[in-house]
């Protein structure tokens, strides 16, 4: 996933990617995104839990409210049939009206 810049409100989607080694989409047997926010709690989603969304072969999306201005860390994790891993950020800008 690319960095990019969203606004407070807005509902971004974050996007993961699985891979073998000849390039070729696999899944793996679990998804894992953890979430951090710009005050730093972190919230856990999955696949199992159907917080992740399976959109096609290796690719794996989440759609979830910009709450709060400031970076936002990404962390992606697969594990079991294809283990992956993939960090990121994004910014969310606060209202410029107050």
């Amino acid at each position: 996933m690319s960095a990019f810049t969203c606004d407070v409100g807005d509902v971004p989607t974050i996007s993961f990617f699985v891979t073998n080694a000849a390039g070729e989409s696999v899944d793996p047997s679990e998804v894992l995104l953890y979430l951090q926010t710009p005050a730093g709690s972190v919230g856990t989603y999955t696949l199992s839990a159907g917080q992740v969304t399976r959109q096609a072969l290796g690719t794996f999306s989440y759609n979830g409210t910009a709450t709060q201005a400031g970076y936002w860390n990404v962390r992606w994790v697969g594990t079991g049939a294809a283990n992956a891993a993939e960090q990121s950020r994004y910014f969310v800008r606060g209202s410029n009206i107050t």
